[in-house]
């Protein structure tokens, strides 16, 4: 683990879990597995371990227990326009309040770290554009409207 990495342990209650948040990239394979098993699109692990090594920001959050990958997100960019992106949670694990601790920091993050000038953005997927809002995103239209091409 490099010298600006951190790591937290945080009990949940709920859950009866012990969990560490950390800042290190995982693997391209847990990348993957993860958001598959979340519910977000497959990756290829060459394509996502480039991306990965990429990312400007990363949150994960780990099983204490085994140290699998429950839950992440991240930040990419080129310091003037950022996307908060992939963004998940196992399913065994939604709605108990990690996808809200892994923007948290994010969040604290982009706050604390980018230009007050740079144009943060993410895709939202109903309904958890809720959980985006929270955080101070809001819809862009009629001002502006998203767009997405999609490779074939």
């Amino acid at each position: 683990m490099g010298d600006n990495w951190f790591k937290e342990i945080f009990f949940d209650r709920r859950l009866k879990m012990d969990y560490i948040i950390t800042t290190d990239l995982p693997n391209a394979e847990e990348f993957v597995k993860l958001r598959v098993d979340a519910g977000l699109s497959f990756r290829s692990i060459e394509v996502s371990r480039q991306a990965l090594l990429k990312s400007v920001y990363f949150v994960g959050l780990r099983s204490k227990e085994d140290d699998a990958l429950i839950g992440m997100g991240r930040l990419v960019g080129d310091g003037i326009m950022f996307i908060v992106s992939d963004i998940a949670v196992l399913p065994e694990f939604q709605g108990n309040g990690y996808g809200k601790l892994i923007m948290t920091h994010i969040k604290n993050y982009i706050d604390s770290n980018l230009d007050k000038t740079a144009c943060v953005t993410l895709l939202a997927d109903v309904p958890a554009d809720r959980l985006y809002k929270q955080f101070g995103f809001r819809e862009s239209a009629p001002a502006s409207i998203g767009m997405i091409y999609q490779m074939k």
